[in-house]
């Protein structure tokens, strides 16, 4: 399936969506029992206008061949979550294969600066042997982002930053946020998740996100890859059509929060345009709440496929470079 969609990498972006779509290939064929959704290469993954042919080369499926815990950092409102719904909940597929992994639930209401200060603590203690891959959902990247910057002990002890449907430069959704909504979210107790310090939302608006990443140059040391959210209208559910819709008076090519150029890390490797919306992505929301299925009518997605296919990705680069 082909989209003639206005696509365009913006300058210094590597295009790697043949080798991905070849890999995420490979890995749909040796999990069967991990397809659930019934859903083909070309569905879950977009070939848009200029996509090149595969490579031919083989894939990769044993076990881990570095010592890599990939870290995935949810995005906004996500701890308010964390006991019921977590981004890729089913991962021991990964860790049968010796891949480490795990969630870090940062501050779903807080600044970048704030979360990251949460990352640098966390992982003070973690194994030095063992490099660091982060893995940002939403502003998750973005928290990642701030936190490799702000503490050098952690910059050098990671090895790559993937930002799947990530707010790098922000989204403009951001911008739309009522002044009363906006207090509320940054003041009022939510279930079991604390209000940190209030400017999530704030920390999410593009002028900001710009301005940031112009006085903030990324470490060269570590690699960068990103994967955005290009959801076909009908695979976007009625909960976030109203946002898709608003976001397409910019451009058709967004998740419902942010445009799928925003999603992109700075002189990083594309990996995918995923056809699914911006919960879909990495959320499985309808399995916790059933109830919610109306709304979310869109939200089944091979999350897990999309998941092992990033991380052997992934390793695949890390490996090369080391050859």
């Amino acid at each position: 399936m082909q989209i003639t969609e206005t696509f365009v990498l913006p300058n210094g972006i590597i295009d790697a969506r043949p080798r991905f779509r070849e890999i995420y290939t490979a890995v749909q064929q040796s999990h069967p029992e991990l397809n659930e959704f019934d859903c083909a290469v070309d569905e879950a993954l977009l070939v848009m206008r200029g996509e090149a042919p595969p490579t031919g080369r083989p894939v990769y499926l044993g076990d881990a061949r570095l010592k890599l815990h990939f870290v995935i950092i949810p995005g906004l409102f996500a701890d308010c979550l964390s006991y019921q719904v977590s981004p890729f909940n089913r991962r021991m597929h990964l860790h049968e294969h010796g891949y480490q992994s795990s969630i870090l639930w940062v501050n779903g209401r807080s600044s970048c600066a704030y979360n990251a200060e949460m990352i640098h603590k966390a992982l003070a203690f973690h194994d030095p042997d063992v490099r660091l891959v982060f893995v940002g959902y939403s502003k998750g990247v973005v928290d990642a982002l701030q936190a490799v910057v702000s503490y050098n002990d952690l910059r050098d002890r990671t090895a790559a930053i993937v930002s799947l449907a990530g707010a790098v430069y922000g989204s403009y959704m951001a911008n739309r946020v009522p002044f009363p909504i906006s207090w509320l979210v940054s003041n009022l107790r939510i279930g079991s998740c604390h209000p940190g310090d209030g400017k999530s939302v704030q920390s999410l608006q593009p002028a900001l996100r710009h301005q940031w990443l112009e006085q903030h140059p990324l470490p060269s040391t570590i690699r960068y890859f990103s994967l955005a959210g290009t959801p076909l209208p009908d695979k976007v559910s009625r909960a976030l059509k109203l946002h898709h819709a608003m976001l397409n008076k910019r451009h058709p090519l967004n998740d419902s929060q942010v445009l799928y150029q925003d999603a992109m890390i700075p002189n990083s490797q594309f990996l995918a345009c995923v056809n699914a919306d911006h919960f879909a992505i990495a959320l499985p929301l309808i399995k916790q709440w059933p109830f919610m299925s109306f709304l979310l009518n869109h939200n089944n997605y091979p999350r897990e496929l999309l998941l092992e296919s990033i991380v052997r990705y992934v390793e695949e680069q890390l490996v090369e470079n080391l050859t």
